[in-house]
């Protein structure tokens, strides 16, 4: 617990890691996956300002191509899901 009884940083770190995982329906992946989840939520979280800033800036090419970059990021997701899937039914063979 932080001081004045706030979260402290790891908390909140642990938090939004709970969050994205649950958002993308990451809760069943293979756990040696689990570090290169956080390597990937930590530095997506850190973009966020970015892309809200370049998408205030008013060019909508800007805007085009951070909505499809957004896009490709969550496709990513659910073909790690559904490869996730899929080896799980391999090894159940």
């Amino acid at each position: 617990m932080a001081l004045f009884g706030g979260p402290s940083k790891e908390e909140k770190q642990a938090q939004e890691l709970e969050k994205f995982m649950q958002r993308y329906h990451l809760d069943d992946l293979d756990p040696r996956d689990l570090e290169t989840v956080r390597s990937i939520a930590s530095d997506l979280a850190g973009n966020g300002m970015l892309k809200l800033g370049i998408s205030l800036s008013g060019k909508p090419e800007d805007t085009a191509k951070i909505t499809y970059l957004s896009a490709l990021v969550q496709q990513n997701w659910l073909i790690i899901n559904q490869l996730a899937r899929i080896s799980k039914q391999l090894e159940n063979k």
